[in-house]
């Protein structure tokens, strides 16, 4: 029942004005919602990080920031802020083991690279400088080392990491400067 009623909720159109009449949902209404995605509670339970895009269809583009919410349960909620204020997009927020700071992507530097940012404020700084991208960064449990997604030629994975990342570099850029675009 909840979940229609939010559903019922969502459909509705997002400004009426006084003297504008009902009208079917159209596809540009959609457009105009912001996108809440990969809400993360912290370790202690007190906040919960999200990514919140916005569409852009000018540039026909998603835009996404990470912001805090308190999960405080009081008359108006708890404090919202932004953490992060990107012209890319900035995505899969993680939590610190400690819960002082929240690890993402984005490809704010060009590529997408593992970045990091304390809750209290400052500037984000760049993790991971991969030439063939990091991604869907996670915490060990001591806090102490991060896993990640990075896609590699298989035939570099076995050589040392500098020399690997060097050759995946070549391969990439000779693809993307190959006027053929076909997948095998």
């Amino acid at each position: 029942m909840k979940r229609l009623a939010l559903l019922l909720f969502l459909l509705l159109p997002l400004s009426i004005e006084a003297n504008e009449k009902p009208r079917p949902l159209k596809v540009d209404d959609l457009f105009r919602f912001k996108r809440v995605a990969d809400p993360q509670i912290s370790p202690d339970g007190k906040w919960v990080v999200y990514s919140l895009g916005i569409v852009d269809l000018e540039a026909n583009k998603t835009v996404a920031n990470l912001w805090l919410a308190s999960t405080d349960k009081g008359d108006k909620g708890g404090p919202v802020k932004q953490l992060t204020a990107s012209t890319k997009s900035d995505r899969h927020p993680r939590w610190s083991p400690d819960g002082k700071s929240v690890l993402f992507e984005s490809s704010r530097s060009g590529a997408t690279q593992l970045w990091i940012i304390d809750i209290n404020g400052g500037e984000a700084r760049q993790l991971t400088h991969i030439s063939s991208e990091a991604s869907l960064g996670t915490w060990s449990r001591d806090g102490k080392q991060i896993a990640f997604l990075s896609a590699v030629w298989p035939e570099y994975s076995e050589k040392p990491f500098k020399e690997s990342d060097a050759l995946n570099k070549k391969r990439a850029d000779e693809k993307d400067k190959n006027p053929v675009k076909a997948k095998v």
